[in-house]
């Protein structure tokens, strides 16, 4: 397995003989209710890089631990950057990896907020635009089959991400607290929404089992690995 942070600069060199793709895993330091820690994301996003690493010839940079948590950002724990400058970093490392001789770049974010994930997107379309390099984005959440959770709509720290961490970490979660749906204005823009939060949870984790965490794990692996034949095909080049 090629860990980047673990490989001297000959060694990446040689690698680079056998793959320029490297993923990059994007996190988020956050609240995930009471029962998850504040690292779930970012646990998640690099459990399945390591994953397919294990069983593909890619390379696996050191995770990205900050996001932009918008929702969550009043809750002690929650470390948010903004979209600008989350943008701008992920654009200078996207430029950075191309520069280091990585010309097949994918990010896997487990952290989906919206404006997280636009500024993710923003910064993929900026480094594409100013070197000639293939990147792709993924979002952890995009790859689990819907008919497979239990919870219509599940969200943050539901169903979905307490079986994944009950499966990859299960000394890190502290029970099953219940649903919550935290009701928000449809149209309304807010300074602050954590007394409409409740214990943080945005889903149900109830029902969470490990034995689904162990399937919702191997939709991901799988979803990547499709990602991956993607972003290394030529299908799509001129």
């Amino acid at each position: 397995m090629k860990l980047l942070e673990e490989m001297s600069w000959p060694q990446i060199e040689a690698g680079l003989k056998e793959t320029q793709t490297v993923i990059l895993p994007v996190g988020a330091t956050e609240e995930h209710g009471p029962h998850l820690p504040t690292i779930t994301d970012t646990i998640q996003a690099m459990e399945v890089a390591r994953a397919i690493a294990k069983e593909r010839a890619v390379f696996l940079a050191p995770p990205l631990h900050y996001g932009v948590c918008r929702s969550t950002r009043r809750f002690p724990g929650t470390i948010t950057v903004g979209h600008d400058a989350l943008r701008a970093y992920a654009r200078d490392l996207l430029l950075s990896f191309y520069d280091s001789g990585f010309t097949r770049v994918l990010i896997l974010t487990g952290h989906a907020g919206g404006q997280h994930m636009a500024a993710l997107e923003e910064a993929c379309q900026m480094a594409v635009e100013e070197r000639e390099f293939s990147v792709s984005l993924v979002s952890l959440f995009d790859l689990i089959d819907e008919k497979a959770v239990e919870t219509p709509h599940d969200g943050h720290a539901g169903e979905i991400e307490t079986s994944l961490m009950m499966n990859i970490r299960p000394d890190l979660v502290n029970g099953r607290p219940k649903k919550h749906f935290p009701k928000r204005p449809q149209f309304l823009v807010m300074k602050n929404v954590r007394h409409l939060m409740g214990n943080g949870v945005m889903g149900n984790p109830e029902p969470a089992t490990p034995e689904k965490g162990k399937q919702f794990f191997q939709m991901a692996v799988s979803g990547v690995m499709r990602a991956l034949d993607e972003l290394e095909s030529d299908v799509w080049k001129k």
